[in-house]
């Protein structure tokens, strides 16, 4: 199995259940947690956009040195969901309360 394929497998298995995991009793966590929630939804649901876009262009379009291809349809599934929780949990947004 090739690291493509385990980021891959990764992004669509294993980062759905830490979001369910980070999203039980949401209201009970902290500003910055749920932050971090939110951001990783929204990665997620862009990753998922992207990689099914990726996955509708034809074989026939991709040569066999293109990184893009490996970046778009399997990387993007464990990446920018982390990028998401990271930058919604560092960000300096305020809660759903008014509180920062």
């Amino acid at each position: 199995m090739t690291a493509d394929l385990m980021a891959m497998l990764l992004g669509v298995f294993i980062v759905p259940v830490l979001l369910l995991w980070a999203g039980h009793r949401l209201r009970r966590r902290t500003p910055r947690m749920r932050r971090a929630f939110w951001g990783g939804v929204i990665g997620h649901i862009i990753a998922l956009v992207i990689g099914s876009i990726a996955a509708m262009i034809t074989p026939a379009a991709w040569d066999a040195g293109d990184t893009w291809r490996g970046l778009f349809g399997l990387w993007s599934f464990l990446l920018l969901p982390a990028i998401g929780a990271t930058i919604a949990a560092f960000g300096s947004g305020s809660t759903a309360t008014g509180r920062r």
